[in-house]
């Protein structure tokens, strides 16, 4: 991937050479996130609370989905965000 195909920062950093590192760490990050709001969640909160921890659960999910399918392309110079345009 080059710079003009990149639409982050952070998809420029994952698609360079410390990419995998960053990503793993990424996921790590994403996924002590996940676990505190899941404890929050089991530890019985007011109805809005609730809401809100379960809203960032579900996006700590989702995030580490995304960050799971940005596995480096097999191709040298192909892109590992096949949804950039």
């Amino acid at each position: 991937m080059n710079a003009a195909t990149a639409l982050t920062e952070l998809e420029q950093r994952l698609a360079g050479p410390d990419g995998a590192a960053l990503r793993a760490t990424l996921a790590q990050r994403l996924a002590a996130l996940e676990q505190r709001a899941c404890r929050q969640l089991d530890s019985g909160l007011v109805p809005v609370a609730f809401q809100q921890c379960q809203a960032v659960a579900q996006a700590a999910a989702a995030a580490r989905e995304v960050l799971a399918e940005l596995a480096p392309a097999a191709e040298p110079g192909a892109s590992p965000f096949p949804l950039t345009r």
